[in-house]
């Protein structure tokens, strides 16, 4: 009896609502939308009036956020036709408003007032349909004041309840007990996100952020098509998106910056947290048959697209965005079909029928581009090089040939050249100190007599003889008639000398001869090298000078001699690397190589040489120095008498003394130029 009841209650009361709602007056005319004409800022001493000029019945909804702090008028079913996006203010604790429309239908205008500090606000309707939202600077908390609705705007009973703790967007989902879904019908318990503070972000990030400049009526009514809720997902989220319009993602790394949400459920099915991730983020979520299981989780202030990657990296599932459809499988699945996909790819490249193109190259080396272009060809494809005519010719399937015809534009392009001027500094010094004595006496009385010894040389002055004349020693060619030399008592005398002092005391009885002999030579060479190369970037330079030493090798096994030929030549070999900054990176090396025929073996001089290799950074006409190949020679022979040879300043007098030194430098200065073509 009651069901029956209930049957035939029902659609008389349906009828009822319907026959009220056609007799109350309509907000708006049919097919018309409230519009936003304009709004003004006008200060006051200690307050801020904001004056919002609209057309036509509007339901405002006013909600407040303290960090930061903002307040924000949200006019729903209102269309924007103002052009005005922001107006500065910077007085009396406000910054500046700011207005936007989102994309929704009907759509919905929002009016920020961006705050210093939170303060008591109020909004009131003003004349001629004005609305003031008035701003009381010296008020440091804000007051959560109603809207009354004017007297000539009957409300709609459809109309929505402008209530100060509405969430005005599905971004800020409320999420209260764990049982969401069983506790639906119940008295919902003390939310863990306030729902004020939930509608002022959305408010603020949908006005700041999301909403575009300026849009008039005509462009709002065309742009309002489908089913988007105007709401951007996460950033990892909405870079896909623009990948797959052709936009390049503003970051590659992990960023989250969902709106923070609190979460405090346990043993939740996993498709009711889809479905209020759908809530929050705005986008259409489609879920696989196979994803099924329960979630236990507690998070406080996480943004909702990280919590949505934890589920599923925890539940060993994966999502695809497209669009603003994300669907949700499991890794298997989405695996699977990745490899259906790619085999299908596969066998339709099997299918389509092969083409032959030829790409003829103006800079590129044709044997050289091929060997890169093979790393693109499909599993059908084949290249081969024409060295006359400097072409490829492709033999593959139509969807590989625009990548390859890419790829050869890219690498067949005119390679810069640099011209690498090298000066090459070569300085040998020499010095030589040669100092000798010679000394030589006789004593004789008649009987007994003393003197040098012939071994040791004989005097090179000659005097008329001794009175014991057995020391004498008789002269030799080139000697005066009856004149005669003595041995000398040590003969240190230098081999070549330059210069030279004697000394001689002679009497019938005694006689000293004393010789100082010196020589001393000094020298100087310089040779200077200026080789110039031009070379193309990253292809090797090679400049030498120099001879070639013929090496004799000794007959064997009764063969006749052969002769080889060794270079010894000053060499340096560039190879230049032009960075994307117009540097020029050097890889050098250095050789000089020069035969010493002071010292050979078996006939063969020993050849000396210098090297130096080093990567080096120069600007463009800059020049780098390479040098330290220096060899300093210091050498020091002394020949003395013994015993005597040591006595302080006296033992010069029987000394030999010779000193040479010789100092060899080899400096490059490089210089390299990027040559503009």
């Amino acid at each position: 009896m009651r069901k029956q009841l209930l049957t035939m209650f029902v659609p008389l009361l349906l009828m009822a609502v319907v026959a009220a709602a056609a007799q109350t007056p309509a907000s708006n005319p049919a097919g018309q939308r409230s519009e936003l004409e304009r709004v003004n800022v006008v200060r006051g001493t200690g307050e801020i009036r904001v004056e919002i000029s609209s057309r036509g019945a509007v339901a405002p909804k006013l909600s407040s956020l303290d960090s930061p702090a903002r307040v924000v008028v949200e006019l729903p079913e209102t269309v924007m036709v103002t052009a005005q996006s922001r107006i500065p203010v910077g007085s009396a604790g406000v910054k500046g408003v700011r207005i936007g429309m989102d994309g929704q239908t009907p759509p919905t205008t929002r009016v920020v007032v961006d705050l210093e500090k939170a303060c008591a606000y109020e909004l009131t309707p003003g004349p001629a349909g004005k609305l003031v939202l008035t701003l009381h600077a010296q008020a440091s908390a804000p007051a959560a004041n109603s809207l009354p609705v004017p007297a000539s705007q009957p409300a709609s009973p459809f109309a929505p309840k402008a209530e100060a703790d509405e969430v005005v967007s599905p971004t800020n989902y409320v999420m209260v007990e764990p049982s969401y879904q069983a506790k639906k019908n119940e008295p919902a318990a003390e939310p863990t996100v306030r729902a004020q503070e939930a509608a002022a972000r959305f408010a603020d990030k949908t006005a700041a952020e999301l909403l575009p400049v300026s849009m008039n009526a005509t462009q709002s009514s065309q742009s309002s098509t489908g089913s988007s809720t105007g709401i951007t997902p996460a950033v990892n989220l909405a870079a896909e998106q623009k990948a797959q319009a052709g936009q390049q993602p503003a970051s590659t790394g992990p960023k989250y910056t969902g709106e923070p949400i609190s979460v405090n459920l346990k043993d939740v099915d996993l498709k009711d947290f889809f479905r209020l991730i759908h809530e929050i983020s705005g986008l259409n979520v489609v879920l696989d048959p196979q994803v099924h299981g329960t979630l236990t989780v507690v998070l406080d202030d996480v943004p909702w697209d990280q919590a949505l990657d934890i589920v599923l990296k925890n539940n060993e599932l994966a999502r695809e965005l497209e669009g603003n459809v994300l669907r949700i499988a499991t890794v298997e699945t989405l695996k699977h079909e990745a490899d259906a996909r790619r085999a299908q790819v596969e066998a339709e490249a099997l299918a389509v029928e092969k083409v032959s193109v030829t790409r003829f190259l103006s800079y590129a080396k044709a044997k050289d581009v091929i060997i890169t272009v093979k790393k693109f060809l499909s599993q059908r494809g084949d290249v081969v090089a024409d060295d006359r005519t400097n072409a490829v010719i492709i033999n593959d399937i139509p969807k590989s040939i625009p990548t390859i015809d890419r790829l050869l534009t890219q690498l067949d392009r005119k390679t810069q050249e640099v011209e690498i001027e090298a000066r090459v500094v070569a300085a040998t010094r020499q010095f030589a100190r040669d100092i000798g004595t010679q000394l030589g006496f006789g004593w004789g009385n008649g009987h007994s007599g003393v003197g040098g010894n012939a071994g040791a040389g004989s005097s090179p002055t000659t005097v008329n003889g001794l009175t014991p004349g057995y020391i004498t020693v008789a002269p030799t060619g080139g000697s005066s008639s009856g004149g005669a030399t003595i041995p000398l008592f040590s003969n240190l005398g230098v081999t070549s000398p330059s210069s030279g002092l004697t000394f001689i005391n002679a009497s019938n009885t005694v006689r000293i001869d004393a010789v100082l002999s010196m020589a001393e030579s000094r020298g100087l060479l310089k040779v200077l090298s200026r080789p110039r190369v031009v070379t193309q970037n990253n292809i090797q330079a090679l400049v030498k000078q120099g001879v070639r030493v013929p090496i004799v090798t000794q007959a064997q096994l009764g063969g006749p001699p052969t002769v080889t030929y060794v270079d010894a030549f000053l060499r340096l070999t560039v190879t230049p690397q032009i960075t994307s900054e117009n540097t020029i990176f050097l890889n050098v090396d250095v050789e000089n190589t020069t035969p010493n025929f002071g010292q050979e073996v078996q006939g063969n001089p020993e050849l000396i040489t210098q090297q130096a290799t080093t990567q080096v950074l120069v600007t463009d006409g800059g020049t780098v120095v390479i040098g330290g190949v220096i060899q300093t020679q210091n050498s020091i022979n002394v020949s003395q008498v013994p015993l005597l040879g040591n006595i302080p300043y006296l033992g010069n007098l029987f000394k030999h003394t010779q000193v040479n030194t010789s100092n060899q430098e080899l400096i490059f200065f490089i210089t390299p130029r990027i040559i503009q073509t």
